[in-house]
């Protein structure tokens, strides 16, 4: 990671730091400090994201399983999943505010805010959450796409390769939370007045540490930009064409905003038959979407670690 000091810029893995160096980084120790809250907040926004995301899937899988009768233990199951999914994204609405409005709290000195004392806690707390919620619906997607790939016409319901995507998630916010539990000195870097040699070493794990959150944040971000198109397509062309009979506006298949579709459709809808029916024209379209759409989100992962590693270890 390069540090950026006026016109200097300082690399701490260089095998020697100048004297001048080492002045620039003990009266600016606060960087580091500044650097990893920031990464921080930057991951918690984009899990953020992605607790919408999956609160919109498990919601529209929960009204659409309703109308499939005599199935209710899964139906139930999914239910609470929906409890558990919707009272975590209430925990990071009551902390980040609504969605759209999340940057707000960047100007509430969050930077400089005590790591050990105020970050650390509350992000542990939060991913710990995360991580059991997400277990749990784990659990219950594959449920799900147990169940659904029993009959030919669930199977159009489904989306593909979910279950995939959810494990990155998991391994992802189980790979943040080992993070955040590594003590730091973040808090005792304004009384540095000395880079020695053990000062450096705290300094290149404190770097270490934003540099992993960095990564688990790009992960996430990757997650929620190939994904959430994908339920843009589902709303418009499952909701919208086949069960509505009408084109989506594009507005409404955003996120949060696509479960008014769901409710709408459900209304439509009396029960869901376990035979073929006449969203097959449609759903064919949105499972050859979700193809490509899974390719692609593959590819950017590659492509996006790779990046990182060749920035890390150039």
């Amino acid at each position: 990671m390069t540090y950026t000091i006026g016109d200097r810029k300082i690399h701490l893995e260089s095998e020697g730091l100048s004297e001048a160096d080492k002045v620039l980084l003990s009266s600016h120790s606060r960087l580091f400090k500044y650097c990893l809250n920031n990464a921080i907040y930057k991951l918690l926004l984009n899990l953020k994201n992605i607790v919408h995301l999956y609160s919109d899937i498990i919601i529209i899988y929960g009204t659409l399983l309703k109308k499939i009768p005599n199935y209710e233990d899964v139906t139930v199951k999914t239910a609470k999943s929906k409890s558990h999914i919707t009272a975590l994204e209430s925990e990071f609405n009551t902390i980040f505010g609504p969605y759209g409005t999340e940057q707000v709290l960047m100007n509430n000195k969050w930077q400089t805010k005590s790591y050990e004392d105020i970050i650390k806690p509350m992000t542990s707390n939060l991913l710990e959450i995360a991580q059991a919620t997400f277990d749990d619906v784990y659990s219950t997607l594959y449920c799900i796409d147990f169940f659904f790939e029993k009959f030919d016409n669930l199977k159009k319901l489904s989306i593909p390769f979910l279950l995939v995507q959810t494990k990155s998630v998991i391994n992802s916010v189980k790979k943040s939370l080992y993070l955040v539990n590594l003590s730091t000195i973040a808090d005792h870097l304004n009384s540095i007045e000395d880079i020695n040699p053990s000062i450096l070493r705290q300094l290149r794990k404190i770097e270490k540490i934003t540099s992993g959150f960095e990564k688990e944040s790009l992960v996430l971000e990757k997650c929620f930009k190939t994904y959430d198109p994908s339920l843009q397509q589902y709303t418009n062309i499952l909701l919208g064409k086949a069960i509505l009979k009408r084109e989506i506006n594009p507005t409404d298949c955003q996120i949060i905003k696509r479960r008014n579709v769901c409710f709408e459709a459900a209304e439509h809808v009396i029960s869901i038959p376990l035979s073929e029916n006449q969203l097959d024209s449609s759903m064919k379209i949105l499972r050859n979407y979700f193809l490509y759409v899974a390719l692609a989100f593959a590819l950017l992962i590659i492509t996006a670690i790779y990046r990182l590693f060749r920035v890390l270890f150039a």
